[in-house]
């Protein structure tokens, strides 16, 4: 499958051009940052990192907030806003205990 570039609106949106989208797509192995997998669409999501003030910054600048390509589950679900990196070790954690019943 091959992937969908984003629309020129969506693109321009977070600073980027489809060149670059590209290029952050052959550098991840065209497959989303997080599970390793390209969707069926193949679509991706451009992930940012979600700073105040962000719709008002230049293309340029949010372009420097823009974090990796990852598919719609992994971008809704898994890092949604407000994740951090303590509460995803936290999250690994707290799976890797196991159940609660279990002895």
């Amino acid at each position: 499958m091959a992937p969908q570039v984003p629309s020129a609106a969506t693109l321009a949106k977070y600073g980027l051009t489809a060149d670059e989208w590209l290029a952050i797509f052959e550098r991840q192995g065209g497959v989303c940052a997080v599970c390793r997998k390209l969707p069926s669409t193949g679509r991706l999501n451009v992930d940012h990192e979600h700073v105040k003030g962000w719709k008002k910054l230049p293309a340029d600048e949010r372009k420097k907030y823009v974090r990796g390509l990852l598919c719609y589950v992994c971008n809704h679900r898994v890092l949604t806003r407000g994740v951090t990196v303590e509460r995803l070790r936290g999250a690994v954690e707290y799976l890797s205990r196991g159940y609660a019943f279990q002895s």
